[in-house]
């Protein structure tokens, strides 16, 4: 009941702004980041009746804050090699468990880009987010092509095409980076192969079920055709 009291509150106070198409919050482009707290977005269509649009968003911040605490992921890829080492990727599964629950705080709420967004964190910063707007940068950054290196870090890049629905892209983008979050961590691999005198052939599974904590969205960026996003995750368990 206190969740959905908080939430009214602030489908009340907090009214999203309307910007132009171009413009992101900078909390949107970069996340804060703070060794203590974490940052997450919630996304919803931006409907004709704003208050179902910003509930919408703060329920997909709250699964986004869980899913960033601590999350069991589990994915599998299947490659086939045909005949004369030609390799086709033929699919994927893959789902999300969140290990942890609670209510996050939210911080802002903007409309651009037919988007409702909303900014949770798992709690309250000392110092306050910047709330200014950027148009963001057509140059692509460096992060695209060269991931940051961090000890205390695993970093991974997520990518998805420009589909009909910005939010749609922004939500596979961030999919994408942790199911290779979770690659990176754990992969195992499965072969079935046959042999002839002149190739090889047959099917590879590569699996993964890990758990990772400490999920953060740390950049996002969008060319004319894609979106992407960079993410991290902590390199090592937390103390018990």
């Amino acid at each position: 009941m206190r969740k959905f009291l908080y939430i009214f509150i602030y489908m009340l106070y907090f009214r999203p702004a309307m910007v132009a198409a171009q413009d992101l919050p900078a909390w949107f482009l970069n996340t804060p980041e703070s060794p203590d707290i974490l940052y997450a977005v919630g996304y919803a269509r931006a409907y004709e009746r704003v208050d179902s649009a910003i509930a919408m968003a703060v329920r997909d911040a709250d699964h986004q804050i869980n899913l960033a605490l601590r999350t069991k992921i589990y994915g599998e890829r299947l490659f086939q090699t045909l005949p004369g080492g030609q390799i086709i990727y033929q699919g994927e599964i893959f789902w999300e468990d969140p290990l942890m629950s609670m209510t996050p705080v939210y911080l802002d709420t903007i409309q651009t880009n037919g988007m409702i967004l909303v900014l949770a964190a798992s709690r309250h910063p000392a110092q306050s987010v910047a709330l200014h707007l950027r148009t963001p940068s057509r140059k692509t950054p460096q992060w695209v092509t060269e991931l940051p290196t961090n000890p205390a870090y695993m970093y991974a890049l997520g990518v998805a095409p420009g589909y009909y629905y910005a939010e749609h892209s922004w939500l596979e983008a961030e999919r994408q980076a942790r199911q290779e979050l979770a690659y990176s961590f754990q992969t195992r691999q499965r072969q079935l192969m046959r042999s002839t005198p002149t190739s090889e052939y047959g099917v590879t599974a590569s699996a993964t079920a890990v758990q990772l904590h400490g999920i953060q969205v740390v950049a996002r960026w969008q060319s004319k055709t894609t979106y992407f996003v960079l993410t991290k995750s902590q390199a090592t368990w937390p103390a018990e």
